[in-house]
């Protein structure tokens, strides 16, 4: 275990590595397979699996999507730095909260309910908003694989970030910092890690200008940041990294299903305007130190194995 003087290094290790795993695997990923005239998003990634089980897809590209699709970034930057700095004691901290599963039942149906929530009002609000012109709904994945979707969308986008992002960054955060100012932190870098899929592939399609830049850069540095709030509001009630993975999941396919298959892109928009509306209603509501309605002598995250070995600063 690294010495408790290099602690404050921590973070930025783990942000590093996060960062420095998945894009040495994306970026090259994206390249070959613009070249070769493929596309590589969650719903595609999902189809060139099955035409790889059928031996239809190009060997090249199936190495470039197997290495794309477990590169694991963040979850594999937190188990790495936990064991670093924490080491066995943090670690089984880590296993502890991504197992957990039993929580309150109301936490249950927010996770399952929430996604769709939105999703529906965001197809409401564009519906509206649009003049009441139905959408053309044209499924990204065929109904007949919305379970292998789901599962692909738990694995590789749920459990290839959470461990990292809400599993060890959140707490570590939190250690110092208020859940709203953690959650500005965490939200700012989950959004910039997503830039080779929403920079980088518009620029080799020739597509980014500088307003398409500046608009997307905003989106990912701003816009994240309200779900992470509502994410950091249910973590940080239930302690279940479990359940985080679940929602990040569940959330992608049924965005998929609803509102990027519906084509809209006023509904796409609103889909990501609404948490903020959420955030700022939970704010209110429960606080922005901890985000449970609860007062805390230390923030939410603080009491983990790493700090319950040291005794309190005089």
């Amino acid at each position: 275990m690294i010495s408790s003087r290099l602690t404050k290094w921590q973070l930025p290790i783990f942000f590093l590595l996060a960062f420095a795993i998945t894009w040495s695997a994306q970026i090259p990923a994206y390249t070959y397979a613009h070249d070769h005239g493929s596309r590589l998003t969650n719903e595609e990634n999902l189809l060139h699996v099955v035409d790889l089980l059928q031996g239809e897809l190009d060997l090249v590209l199936a190495s470039y999507l197997l290495l794309f699709m477990f590169s694991f970034g963040p979850t594999l930057a937190g188990i790495i730095v936990t064991g670093l700095f924490k080491g066995r004691a943090g670690l089984a901290d880590l296993f502890t909260r991504t197992t957990r599963v039993r929580v309150a039942p109301r936490w249950l149906l927010i996770v399952l309910l929430l996604p769709v929530a939105l999703s529906v009002v965001s197809l409401a609000l564009a519906f509206l908003a649009s003049g009441f012109q139905s959408f053309e709904f044209s499924p990204l994945v065929p109904f007949s694989l919305f379970m292998p979707l789901l599962v692909y969308m738990l694995i590789f986008t749920g459990l290839a970030e959470e461990i990292g992002w809400r599993g060890y960054a959140l707490p570590e955060l939190q250690r110092t910092r208020s859940a709203l100012r953690s959650s500005w932190i965490l939200g700012i870098a989950w959004g910039l890690w997503h830039i080779p899929s929403n920079l980088y592939v518009p620029y080799l399609r020739g597509e980014l200008t500088p307003v398409v830049a500046l608009t997307i850069m905003l989106a990912l540095t701003f816009g994240v940041v309200g779900w992470t709030i509502v994410l950091t509001w249910i973590y940080n009630n239930t302690q279940s990294v479990f359940w985080i993975i679940v929602l990040h999941g569940w959330s992608n396919t049924v965005q998929s299903y609803l509102v990027l298959s519906s084509g809209s892109l006023i509904a796409q928009g609103i889909y990501g305007f609404l948490p903020w509306v959420m955030a700022l209603f939970l704010l209110r509501r429960y606080g922005s130190r901890t985000l449970t309605g609860r007062q805390a002598t230390k923030p939410p995250g603080w009491e983990t194995a790493d700090n319950l070995r040291r005794p309190p600063a005089a």
